[in-house]
């Protein structure tokens, strides 16, 4: 199976990038919602969540820029990246979700609205919960987040596509606990998807981004595609697809 990526930048320019996953990608990022730029298109949304510092933001940019900062910016407003996913031939609008530390999940249409940094959150349809595999309480914070969005989602959230991440991998001797016991808790436990990655060396991050599209398919997003295989080549101004 081919997955195809393509992000559009501002000035039309495009480019795509390739790893050993073999991620084919064309990327940019606009901040706030626009319009579908394609009728009869899917749009799948991806609201990304986590306490503050735990790398969040840091793990989208490596992602799309292939860029990582050791200078630490909090989040401030809700900023969406848009990405356009070819998959077996079916098109997808992807909005990647930004969002910056709620203190809880909106609970209501309402609440998600009058709040400009949880807009688009509640009607998600994949999450990522990022914590710090060193700061217990960020792991707190996401499971905190994945038991709300379990009680105020609507319709059955149990086929809510969510996938819990632990970054700053590099930092693994300082870990408040062993991985498998977080891996068990989660898998067992949550039923959601894990990941450990680290933003600064891009170790997983393509991975976890191919994890959290293999959960939705999984879970009927699209019938038959039980696998995701990533190809392609980094190369500026060009995209093979789009």
């Amino acid at each position: 199976m081919l997955l195809t990526v393509c992000f559009t930048k501002k000035d039309n320019e495009m480019y795509q990038k390739t790893t050993h996953l073999g991620f084919r990608v064309c990327r940019s990022a606009v901040a706030g919602f626009g319009p579908d730029r394609r009728g009869m298109v899917e749009t799948l949304s991806i609201a990304v969540i986590g306490a503050p510092g735990v790398g969040k933001t840091s793990i989208i940019r490596q992602f799309i820029y292939n860029d990582f900062s050791e200078t630490y910016t909090p989040t401030q407003t809700r900023y969406v990246y848009r990405p356009s996913v070819i998959l077996n031939g079916v098109m997808y609008d992807l909005k990647i979700l930004d969002v910056p530390p709620i203190s809880s999940f909106p609970s209501s249409p309402s609440q998600e609205w009058l709040d400009s940094r949880c807009r688009g959150v509640r009607s998600a349809n994949a999450y990522i919960l990022v914590y710090d595999i060193c700061c217990v309480e960020s792991f707190e914070y996401v499971k905190m987040i994945r038991q709300q969005i379990v009680d105020n989602r609507v319709g059955s959230s149990s086929e809510v596509p969510i996938l819990v991440v632990g970054s700053k991998r590099d930092l693994q001797r300082q870990r408040f606990t062993q991985r498998r016991a977080v891996s068990v808790l989660v898998k067992k436990t949550w039923k959601c998807g894990y990941v450990e990655c680290s933003a600064k060396y891009n170790w997983h991050v393509l991975l976890l981004f191919k994890e959290l599209l293999g959960i939705a398919v999984s879970r009927g997003l699209r019938p038959n595609h039980t696998s995701i295989r990533l190809q392609g080549a980094l190369q500026r101004n060009r995209c093979t697809v789009m």
